[in-house]
């Protein structure tokens, strides 16, 4: 290719020399380059006298079609320039679904707004560890995030996880004072596996901290659902209690429709991430998501702990 575009700028400027000045090589390695092309294509491409070049019939076809490929090449170039410069494309994210559904399709919402030339698709749910081979140009995880070179990331927010109970359901049951005290209490429980006969009766734990030390704590209850916000809607029935993260009952809990229990036992520190293939020039629409995104997060103190 370089060969091809030393015989373009020959042509161009009208002789060697003047070719060799403007791509910034010596007057003879541009003469080998024309050569050297010339021996491949088996085709002799100018005649050369000492002030001018002329092209052959071949010569003459063989430039037409090189300048169409070089004009495509510059044109590429500036469609992709203006790309970086101007936020454009399919964005793909992924997200754990709570989260997506309580953060990120209203923000989308408003960022599809704000960036018009941008279209997202958005894939709640399963977590893609390798998700660089799945198309996805970014991805929310909260606690752990892959461990590959492949990927950069950031730390967007914190999380916390509470025990929620209705005011109903606590004046009847009493207040927990301990993470012991939940055995006496139903517990509404997540569970994500079908429900099958040794699903149904696998034990399951809650975990609490006391300072540094550890509290699993085996919970037990008469509903179990596979739904976050089916459990928000049940702990507000009065049926039990329930542990979430905060971000899902914010707008409960400030309104005292939920009361949070236990919060010297409840871990405060889950980090979210934001993570994306590892580039050496990100996209555009990329790094405009991640400032939006961060940025509306600093909006949602009352529901997350917002990184530095």
């Amino acid at each position: 290719m370089s060969d091809a575009f030393a015989f373009i700028s020959v042509i161009d400027e009208g002789s060697f020399a003047s070719a060799a000045k403007q791509i910034g090589l010596s007057s003879s390695v541009v003469s080998k380059r024309i050569s050297r092309l010339e021996e491949e294509l088996k085709v002799q491409l100018m005649h050369r006298t000492t002030r001018t070049v002329v092209l052959t019939e071949a010569g003459q076809q063989f430039y037409d079609s090189c300048k169409r490929i070089k004009t495509a090449v510059h044109e590429a170039a500036e469609e992709l320039l203006a790309g970086h410069q101007q936020p454009s494309g399919l964005l793909r994210i992924n997200a754990p679904m709570s989260f997506g559904q309580v953060y990120l399709v209203p923000a989308i919402n408003d960022f599809v707004k704000a960036y018009p030339e941008i279209k997202v698709d958005l894939i709640l749910g399963s977590q893609y560890a390798s998700f660089i081979h799945s198309g996805l140009d970014l991805a929310i995880f909260i606690k752990e995030l892959p461990d590959t070179p492949l990927l950069k990331s950031h730390k967007i927010a914190q999380r916390t996880t509470g025990i929620y109970g209705s005011p109903a359901y606590l004046r009847q049951y009493g207040v927990p004072f301990s993470p012991q005290a939940l055995v006496d209490h139903n517990c509404l429980i997540y569970q994500s596996e079908p429900s099958t006969y040794v699903v149904a009766h696998q034990k399951h734990e809650w975990v609490f901290y006391d300072k540094k030390e550890k509290i699993p704590i085996t919970v037990s209850g008469n509903l179990k659902i596979n739904s976050n916000q089916a459990l928000v809607k049940a702990a507000l029935a009065g049926l039990g209690l329930v542990k979430l993260s905060s971000f899902l009952v914010a707008e409960e809990v400030k309104a005292g429709a939920l009361v949070s229990v236990l919060e010297a036992y409840c871990p405060s520190d889950i980090d979210i991430h934001i993570a994306y293939p590892h580039l050496r020039f990100v996209p555009s629409k990329v790094n405009v998501f991640i400032d939006f995104l961060v940025e509306r997060l600093r909006g949602e103190e009352d529901k997350l702990y917002i990184s530095s």
